[in-house]
């Protein structure tokens, strides 16, 4: 999967919980944003929720216990940014049923 066209989406499906939760930034959001730290309410809390709407997206399977939002997809890995989750995301890859 291109990590392009990944990146584009994240910050498509990110943009909206944004401006859905009324967030002013949701239309800032570029690929050297951290949402865990550059995006108002987005929290570890808000991830999971965002790791879902992102699988269904890209028609992905992401399991629910990663975190796509930090290094290793561990609680306590470093923040990334939209770029990494995009990178990681596509060398992933894999095509599957969608995560619910």
């Amino acid at each position: 999967m291109d990590g392009e066209i990944i990146k584009a989406k994240l910050i498509e499906v990110l943009g909206k919980i944004q401006v859905d939760g009324g967030f002013q930034d949701g239309g800032n959001i570029r690929g050297d944003t951290v949402p865990l730290d550059g995006l108002e309410g987005f929290d570890s809390k808000l991830a999971p929720v965002a790791t879902r709407r992102i699988a269904r997206e890209l028609n992905v399977e992401i399991p629910t216990e990663r975190n796509i939002f930090r290094e290793g997809g561990r609680a306590k890995g470093r923040k990334l940014s939209i770029a990494e989750v995009a990178a990681g995301l596509a060398s992933a890859g894999r095509p599957a049923e969608v995560a619910k």
